[in-house]
């Protein structure tokens, strides 16, 4: 970092500097060339000549001549009073220019600098010095406690690194100081790049810290899963939270959603097996407690084509498979369109007739439905996606695309 800043100071003095040259070196002396008053003098001369020449011949008398001779004289006097060498520049007028070369040097390094600071790719340089500089800590620490340490002196010279504070964040939870990870996630959020995915993700997990230092749901709590959210509405933590708030509320099949909409998401790991175990336990107790087998899923991709919007608060997405042949959905998923795009598992607990199974049928015809009144049933005005004929065990290994791109008429 200190050798760019030495270049680009270089450069700055570089620049002033030719234009500092220009204000000090000594003008030339200014030598005007007088060629108008030669001109005059000349053609008073030849003038003078042909006054001679009527003399001579008579054409003119005596008195005439002297009183046209004496008009031209009077004439070449006045012109030649008119074009005597052009003055120096004055003082002032120099002492101007010369302050006006020297604003010039001052303002164009300073105007440059301004200029990348606001345009340049300083912030992404200083992240990325930052985050060189966090992993040298991480990789060097012989253990928890030494990173904490680390962490924190390196943090108190520079402050403006969110990467260090999102990873003494972690680090504190991980060593159960719940206080202090909160503490470091906000310093994080505070010099985060607003908009950035990162913060999102800061976010979500910010709001999953203070859910574990409070206990509870708070006003804190969740207005942090809500600002999550905002920014992704496919955040693992924030989406993980929720499913935890429904099924402490019992409502199993939005906990089931919420964790589903997660999954995809989660990577590979305890998370994504906690996520599962998760989604297990909420449908063993929707159906009554009774241990059910999840058998096959489909991951579906639902998502809304450019330029529709949903102008309808009250609007609901279904998302339908049924028999090829058939109007009756088998199985359906209620979700909120205004969180699409969205990523869903169609399983077997999403059966509208209690034992019905996705490995019973080798195809399906998948679709979604966004109704505008909320409830089932086509109307105009609603929108519907393409209908995707499926094979069951194919699409189990991979993902169904359903892009809601019909307004029905």
């Amino acid at each position: 970092m200190t050798e760019l800043w030495a270049a680009i100071a270089l450069l700055l003095c570089l620049t002033s500097g030719f234009i500092l040259w220009a204000w000090l070196r000594p003008l030339p002396p200014s030598v005007v060339p007088n060629n108008r008053h030669h001109l005059v003098v000349d053609l008073y001369r030849i003038k003078q000549k042909e006054l001679d020449q009527e003399l001579e011949s008579a054409q003119i008398s005596r008195g005439d001549y002297d009183l046209r001779l004496a008009e031209m004289q009077r004439t070449l006097l006045l012109e030649t009073a008119d074009t005597k060498a052009a003055p120096a520049p004055s003082g002032s007028s120099s002492r101007a220019g010369g302050l006006s070369l020297l604003f010039v040097a001052l303002v164009v390094p300073a105007a440059g600098l301004l200029t990348y600071l606001e345009l340049g790719a300083y912030n992404s340089l200083e992240q990325n010095i930052n985050l060189q500089t966090t992993r040298s800590i991480t990789q060097s620490a012989a253990s928890l406690q030494v990173l904490i340490v680390n962490l924190e002196q390196e943090l108190e010279q520079k402050p403006n690194n969110p990467e260090g504070w999102y990873l003494l964040a972690n680090s504190y939870m991980q060593g159960e100081q719940t206080l202090l990870g909160i503490n470091a996630f906000e310093q994080a959020l505070k010099y985060v790049q607003s908009g950035s995915r990162q913060e999102a993700a800061l976010l979500g997990q910010y709001a999953q810290a203070l859910f574990f230092h409070e206990g509870e749901f708070s006003l804190r709590v969740n207005e942090a899963i809500a600002s999550a959210l905002e920014k992704n509405p496919n955040d693992v933590s924030a989406l993980s939270l929720l499913g935890i708030q429904a099924f402490e509320s019992e409502n199993y099949n939005a906990a089931i959603q919420f964790w589903q909409r997660a999954l995809p998401n989660a990577g590979e790991g305890q998370g994504k097996a906690s996520l599962q175990a998760g989604i297990d336990s909420a449908q063993q107790l929707q159906n009554g407690g009774r241990e059910i087998e999840l058998g096959i899923s489909v991951p579906i991709n639902v998502s809304l084509a450019n330029g529709l919007s949903l102008p309808s608060p009250s609007a609901t997405l279904f998302v339908y498979a049924k028999q090829v042949g058939q109007r009756m959905p088998l199985f359906a998923i209620k979700l909120n369109p205004n969180n699409l795009p969205l990523e869903v598992l169609l399983t077997d607990a999403m059966a509208l007739q209690q034992g019905t199974k996705l490995a019973d049928y080798k195809t399906l015809h998948l679709s979604a439905h966004v109704a505008m009144a909320g409830v089932p049933g086509q109307k105009a005005g609603d929108l519907l996606s393409p209908t995707v004929v499926i094979n069951v065990d194919e699409a189990s290994a991979g993902q169904v695309n359903l892009t809601i791109d019909q307004i029905l008429k």
